[in-house]
């Protein structure tokens, strides 16, 4: 593929599921030695940890002294064990170097499910503070 034929792919649907379905395709490759698909891991890996680090960052989730504990909730395809490249792991190494109180979870349930239980435990402690007064 050329250039400039993966420039048009790239950018006729630039849907992030579309760009991450290659992930399986670069972790082989980087597994087989590929030094372009193990950067381009390395950078993915960078870029996905400074994004978390600016939002603990901007939430002050670290505490005025960086060493809040905090949950980081891993979900997501890319975030799943792949073989030799972990990309979740690496994420959660570089962030834990700057923030030590960074507390992963892989949740057992899907994000909308773990939404509406969140929402539910919220109402049910509300309906018994009311029931309590």
């Amino acid at each position: 593929m050329s250039s400039n034929s993966a420039q048009r792919w790239t950018y006729a649907d630039p849907s992030w599921a579309r760009i991450a379905e290659l992930l399986p395709t670069v972790i082989i490759s980087a597994e087989a030695g590929d030094e372009v698909a193990n950067e381009i891991l390395h950078e993915s890996v960078l870029e996905l940890a400074d994004s978390v680090k600016a939002v603990v960052q901007r939430l002050g989730l670290c505490g005025e002294d960086g060493n809040d504990h905090f949950p980081l909730v891993m979900v997501g395809g890319v975030l799943e064990a792949n073989r030799r490249w972990d990309i979740g792991k690496e994420v959660i190494n570089c962030i834990s170097k700057v923030y030590p109180g960074t507390r992963p979870i892989r949740p057992k349930v899907e994000p909308a499910i773990g939404a509406a239980l969140l929402a539910w435990n919220c109402l049910m402690r509300e309906l018994q503070g009311d029931s309590d007064t």
